[in-house]
């Protein structure tokens, strides 16, 4: 399953990722698509493995901007919130 976490700007997705990969989780910025675009923000990090963890680790650096999102292999997204993550 892939997850999406949607960030406030190009910036924010930059230096969440670069967060994550200094903790050895993937998550590239890819565009968001476009029925997940809050407020003209377009990007998001793409998260496969480690979900909860990324989630955890950008809250604590103040980094979770934007809603998560999870990907259905028939490609419907679901929100995510907090509550939901084990």
């Amino acid at each position: 399953m892939r997850y999406l976490i949607l960030c406030r700007s190009l910036t924010y997705a930059q230096r969440a990722a670069a967060v994550l990969e200094r903790r050895g989780i993937d998550a590239p910025i890819i565009k968001a698509p476009l029925r997940l675009r809050e407020y003209g923000c377009g990007y998001a990090l793409s998260v496969t493995r480690r979900f909860p963890e990324a989630v955890a680790l950008l809250k604590k650096n103040h980094l979770l901007t934007g809603r998560l999102y999870s990907r259905s292999d028939e490609g419907e997204y679901r929100e995510v919130t907090e509550l939901d993550l084990p």
